[in-house]
């Protein structure tokens, strides 16, 4: 599986609010309607819980719910820190607008001519690949690049260099002409922020609190943590299992390991509310540079801007994100004056739909709260049987665990992804296609474990202590 900082397109049919100009409340308390939502999750232990932001006609609120970690009571609070995953690109995006203001690029700029020497884009249908093709998923490239070689594998992108990335332009040739078709490339925006950078002669991250973080006021915002913003992370879940946070990465940082609190991105959401005014604000200007749209996508039914998606009634700007242990969503209409932001510890592809409700039920619709199946826990007796480490004749180990009544099961470089009961002994995984088997005698422990995928067969014995 390539690893994914979000699911944007996948959630494509969701990730749309019909945003329509009805009467609310002027109460700006809307704690029912984020129970409402965000309690599904939490009760399918999907993520333990999350901080909501609103801000309606010129009110702001904020409201934690759930707890940080499972079977614990400390909730999380407004200060809480969190990985905000692809919403990053967005803040690439405005990155690169601002950059086209001040005149450095232009979005028309040749990748190639920002390209160090020796490094060329290898070229399609006599097409060359441009800058805003980058941020707008019309690179042609595919999501992950080709010679990605993780040193962690739970973190899918560590050890992944400057040089790396370069390497992987002479590679990877665009699988259609740049400008003609959308496809999710997470190694495209890292190219687009490593470019923009260093065109700038700055590094990324600093770039960016420069231009953008620090002149809208925003506090802990960052990709690197200190000791105290590393005391305020929550915790990284995923399936009800805790996991490790991915953390700054290299040169795909642009693409999606922004790190913030409700605050910090609701004020950034808030901000581009403003409309510029020749006020002398330069970061008004880079803000609605980016939400110009630059493709319509015929697939998805939206365009794209320099980072955004809009949604389909052409009014409303979103974008999601998601790493290894967290999910988010921030979705804002500048008609309605409403901005909604969600943050959670659990990598769960429902955050961006219950943003989305809550965003509906504040400008004052009713929508349906989320179903989600709750899964029956296992026999904590009968998983204790089949946890332990199994060895392929392939020379790949698949790791068994359990936690809390949940099963998982962990190939060999690859991160852990839960278990569903099938028949006696026999589970399927949530997000892949293939089921494993247990052998599993009367008494004792499982003596093996067969990977049923793509056609195929394959018997992993029970390492011994």
């Amino acid at each position: 599986m390539n690893p994914v900082f979000s699911y944007a397109v996948g959630a494509g049919a969701f990730s749309v609010s019909a945003f329509t100009s009805l009467s609310v409340s002027s109460e700006p308390d809307y704690s029912d309607i984020v129970a409402t939502h965000v309690t599904p999750a939490i009760e399918a232990e999907l993520i333990p819980g999350a901080v909501v932001g609103i801000y309606k006609d010129g009110e702001t609120s904020y409201y934690p719910i759930g707890t940080l970690e499972y079977d614990q009571d400390q909730a999380p609070t407004s200060k809480t820190l969190y990985e905000i995953g692809s919403i990053s690109k967005v803040i690439t995006g405005v990155l690169f607008a601002d950059a086209v203001r001040r005149g450095e690029v232009s979005r028309d700029s040749f990748v190639n001519d920002l390209l160090p020497e020796g490094f060329k884009v290898q070229s399609k249908e006599e097409e060359d690949l441009k800058l805003w093709h980058l941020t707008t998923h019309t690179s042609g490239w595919a999501t992950a690049p080709i010679n990605i070689a993780p040193t962690d594998g739970d973190r899918p992108f560590t050890g992944y260099t400057q040089e790396m990335m370069f390497e992987a332009v002479n590679l990877m040739a665009p699988k259609q002409a740049p400008g003609t078709r959308f496809e999710y490339s997470n190694f495209a925006v890292g190219l687009l922020g490593t470019l923009v950078s260093l065109n700038a002669d700055g590094e990324y991250e600093a770039l960016v609190k420069e231009r953008i973080i620090q002149p809208l006021g925003i506090e802990n915002f960052t990709i690197e943590l200190d000791e105290d913003q590393l005391r305020m992370l929550a915790p990284a879940t995923a399936s009800g299992m805790t996991v490790k946070a991915w953390g700054k990465t290299g040169p795909i940082d642009p693409a999606g390991m922004w790190v913030t609190n409700t605050p910090g991105l609701l004020k950034f959401a808030v901000a581009n509310m403003k409309k510029f005014d020749d006020s002398g604000e330069d970061i008004t200007e880079s803000l609605r540079l980016a939400r110009e749209p630059l493709y319509k996508s015929e697939s998805m039914g939206q365009q794209i801007c320099s980072g955004w998606f809009i949604a389909r009634d052409g009014q409303g700007y979103w974008h999601n994100g998601m790493t290894g242990g967290y999910s988010s969503y921030m979705g804002l209409t500048r008609e309605m004056d409403l901005a909604v932001v969600v943050l959670t510890n659990g990598k769960a592809f429902e955050t961006t739909i219950i943003g989305e409700k809550i965003l509906q039920a504040v400008a004052g619709m009713n929508p349906d709260p989320i179903e989600i199946e709750v899964a029956e826990k296992l026999d904590i007796e009968y998983t204790d049987r089949l946890v332990g480490v199994y060895h392929s004749a392939m020379g790949f180990d698949m790791t068994v665990t359990a936690s809390r009544g949940k099963l998982f099961a962990q190939i060999t470089g690859q991160q852990a992804l839960r278990l569903s009961a099938v028949s006696a002994h026999r589970f399927k995984y949530k997000l892949v296609d293939a089921e494993i088997e247990f052998e599993l005698p009367e008494e004792g422990e499982a003596s093996s474990v067969t990977l049923f995928q793509n056609g195929m067969e394959i018997k992993c014995e029970r390492k011994e202590d």
